[in-house]
């Protein structure tokens, strides 16, 4: 603190003036005190704050996973779902109130009332299942509806001001429902039997992979097509300005292929061309005329105008070396690939590759 600010100004020195004197001796001791106490810096930082509420969340998974499906045997229907539930916030209504807890976590307690915390250790707010549930079936029709409209569709029925904090609340709640439901499904499948390896990609689709009784056989009982996508790109972490966050959450499911079992046939193609290579080769200096993409390589030609319009739009046909992605991305799309039918069997993600 500076001492001329605790001076009193020009004209009012008698206000804190006393008869018996040395005021001023105070004020100085004073402001030399303040002076020598030492600033705490606070260095912490909030790099880790979703890994750390991602590891806090994870040691009541079980228990909610009982307590839900407890809350699911109990109410069947959530349509009838009664609504009066304390300290809960509903589509149509906000409760507030105090119960009792059942459980050393509280989120299990609420879960047994309907509700989802949006903490995991002191939560303040909880939203309800079937709140969570309807935004979720609308998501699916609605892919564009996100977690912001949401949010401040529940604060216009409810005459509230809207905060982003508001947003974070439903998020979290959101993700551990979503987490409650994956959980619930591997332990259905897990009961069931369909857990084994390839399960999905052999059992998806019911007209090719289930047969009755004196079917006749196809010559071709079952057709893939594989297609990918340059759409969902990911920016490498090691280029991006800033600290990356701790995410330790793995949301794939089954029918996702893993990087590393990917990564087994990524010289494959190599080395079957190699060892179908005849001995003799074509010389390095004889092209084809009619290729457009060598012309392409000239510099004093514009890489931004194309040859012709098939050359614009089919990117697949021309050489590896333009099918290459921008070494900026990390993940530049998706690999899929389904039946037929429809029937998706397999997703995997493009690391560091164009399209296939």
């Amino acid at each position: 603190m500076d001492l001329p600010s605790i001076i009193p100004p020009i004209g009012e020195e008698g206000f804190a003036v006393s008869h018996d004197g040395g005021e001023m001796e105070l004020y100085e001791e004073l402001g030399h005190a303040l002076s020598c106490q030492r600033i705490r810096i606070d260095d912490r930082d909030r790099h880790d704050r979703t890994a750390r509420l991602v590891y806090a969340w994870a040691d009541q998974y079980e228990a909610l996973v009982d307590a839900y499906l407890q809350f699911r045997h109990q109410n069947p229907s959530l349509a009838s779902l009664d609504t009066s539930i304390p300290a809960s916030e509903d589509t149509f209504s906000i409760c507030q109130g105090v119960f009792s807890h059942c459980s050393p976590h509280i989120n299990v307690s609420l879960m047994t009332r309907g509700c989802i915390g949006s903490s995991p250790l002191q939560p303040t707010v909880a939203i309800t299942i079937r709140t969570l549930e309807a935004y979720r079936q609308t998501h699916r029709v609605c892919p564009r509806l996100s977690i912001h409209a949401e949010a401040k569709k529940l604060c216009h029925l409810h005459g509230v001001r809207y905060g982003r904090y508001l947003a974070e609340q439903f998020r979290i709640a959101y993700d551990v429902y979503l987490e409650l439901l994956r959980r619930v499904s591997l332990r259905v499948s897990q009961a069931l039997g369909h857990t084994g390896p390839n399960w999905r990609a052999r059992n998806s689709c019911p007209c090719c992979h289930y047969k009755v009784q004196d079917e006749p056989k196809l010559r071709f009982p079952f057709e893939i097509a594989l297609d990918g996508n340059n759409s969902a790109k990911f920016v490498d972490p090691a280029l991006r300005g800033g600290r990356e966050r701790q995410d330790p959450r793995n949301g794939q499911s089954d029918i996702w292929i893993d990087e590393e079992y990917v990564d087994r046939f990524k010289d494959e193609v190599k080395n079957a061309r190699r060892s179908h290579r005849p001995n003799t080769s074509a010389p390095a200096d004889i092209v084809d005329p009619d290729d457009p993409w060598i012309y392409c390589e000239n510099e004093d030609q514009d890489s931004n105008e194309p040859v012709n319009v098939c050359v614009d739009r089919w990117r697949n046909a021309a050489p590896e070396a333009h099918k290459r992605m921008f070494s900026v991305f990390r993940k530049s799309g998706i690999f899929v690939a389904v039946c037929r039918h429809g029937f998706l069997l397999s997703i995997c993600d493009m690391v560091r590759s164009g399209e296939l």
